[in-house]
């Protein structure tokens, strides 16, 4: 029997197949290890103590592998510049998150957005969704934290989102497109998105500005949820 010597279309073909699935393996097996080593990372100490009085609360939502943080609008300090706030002024809740800007907002994710947004990403955007039930209840099929602040803490966590939208003037705001769910937008935002800096990456830096102990290495959504679940328990002063 005679084996047939493969065309130069076919042998293309099977090495851009061969790259392709080389890819995942490497982006697999990356994440793996970064999921492994994500909480072995010193954080910084609370600046929350239970000598202060928490008065004010946020939430951390986890959606699977995304997480967000969710304020009252009513309790974002004025003195903070942030003009998208308008865009929501007839809401109860506002959440925030962050992400890649083809991938987050493209009607279907696949394997190659997943792998542009993670080692080619151009732009970033935030993800603003205004609503009025319950947090609990508006996302009742996700993963809720509350988490009690002060006001101090929360003017610097409201300071640190605000500051990452991008804007040509401090005063103006940038619509791209309505968002995924409720009264929502998604704005031009700063910030390079990448396989080591991505979503909840960024939530954590936004925590952390407002005192919670996250680790400068979180980039999963578990790993948001368990450091944020700890601050608690610890704050409250029944670790489980």
């Amino acid at each position: 029997m005679t084996l047939r010597t493969p065309t130069k279309v076919e042998r293309r073909a099977f090495v851009k197949q061969r790259v392709y699935f080389d890819v995942l393996r490497i982006v697999k097996t990356l994440f793996l290890l970064l999921v492994v080593s994500a909480c072995a990372f010193p954080t910084q100490e609370p600046h929350i103590r239970r000598a202060e009085i928490p008065a004010k609360v946020i939430y951390v939502v986890s959606h699977g592998w995304h997480t967000g943080i969710v304020l009252k609008t009513a309790e974002i300090p004025e003195m903070i510049v942030w003009p998208e706030l308008a865009d929501f002024a007839g809401n109860q809740y506002i959440e925030i998150g962050w992400g890649d800007r083809d991938y987050y907002q493209g009607p279907e994710t696949t394997w190659v957005t997943a792998l542009k947004a993670a080692f080619w990403s151009t732009r970033s955007v935030l993800h603003m969704a205004g609503f009025d039930e319950p947090v609990k209840t508006f996302f009742s099929s996700s993963d809720v934290i509350e988490v009690a602040l002060t006001e101090e803490a929360l003017k610097k966590l409201s300071g640190f989102i605000a500051r990452t939208h991008l804007r040509m003037e401090t005063e103006e705001k940038a619509k791209i497109r309505p968002g995924l769910y409720g009264n929502s937008r998604f704005y031009p935002a700063e910030g390079k998105f990448h396989v080591f800096h991505n979503c909840n990456t960024w939530v954590a830096e936004a925590l952390r500005a407002g005192g919670l102990p996250m680790s400068q290495f979180t980039i999963t959504a578990g790993s948001v949820m368990a450091q944020v679940r700890d601050f608690v328990d610890e704050v409250e002063g029944h670790p489980d």
